[in-house]
């Protein structure tokens, strides 16, 4: 998987790794002198220690025929599409299919900052797509039903969970924000812990 060299340049950690590492090597050679020993060892450690830092910021982005990686947004968009074919002409049915589309593109823009927040990313993408799949259920149901009481529960459940699509679409459009931001100073502790509730409001919502 190539890595991800916009990101990693975004990070003033890695400019500090760099620093330090080039550092403690001019250090190593100082203390130990001009020993061959001392040249290949610090070389090795300054290499894994950079090695290991480069290599978290793989690119989100697998082969187009992965279809487990919903960060791809040809992946994603399949999924979405295939979710459409199972929806009839209906006006709700639009704004939440664009909905699905901008969470996933706010997803990818997350991940390419922070690459620690994959899992966490593609789990959220994952209840969007289950969102979005209640919603064609929904309507279809809907469409099925004649008697006004069920007509009623089956629009208040529809209602639900067209509600906590745009509310996901919201979150993420701010945790979006929140990580442009945070990487101009030292980063959000919050971020994981605001991913987290928002999958867990969508699994509410999708158990319901």
């Amino acid at each position: 998987m190539p890595i991800n060299w916009p990101a990693l340049g975004r990070q003033p950690q890695t400019y500090l790794l760099l620093l330090g590492t080039a550092f403690g090597y001019g250090l190593l050679i100082a203390l130990a002198g001009n020993r061959p020993v001392a040249w290949v060892g610090g070389g090795a450690v300054a290499t894994v220690m950079a090695s290991s830092w480069v290599t978290g910021y793989r690119s989100a982005s697998v082969g187009a025929h992965d279809d487990s990686n919903l960060l791809n947004a040809s992946t994603f968009q399949r999924r979405i599409e295939t979710i459409q074919a199972e929806v009839a002409r209906d006006r709700t049915w639009q704004p939440v299919k664009d909905w699905a589309l901008q969470s996933q593109t706010f997803a990818v823009r997350i991940c390419d900052r922070e690459p620690t927040l994959r899992p966490e990313l593609l789990e959220a993408l994952y209840t969007v797509v289950e969102l979005a799949q209640q919603v064609a259920d929904g309507l279809r149901v809907q469409a099925q039903i004649q008697t006004p009481k069920y007509q009623q529960m089956a629009k208040k459940q529809l209602q639900q969970s067209c509600d906590r699509m745009q509310q996901t679409h919201q979150q993420l459009q701010q945790l979006q924000d929140q990580v442009a931001l945070a990487s101009l100073s030292q980063g959000d502790a919050s971020l994981p812990r605001r991913l987290e509730t928002l999958i867990a409001a969508n699994k509410e919502i999708l158990e319901t």
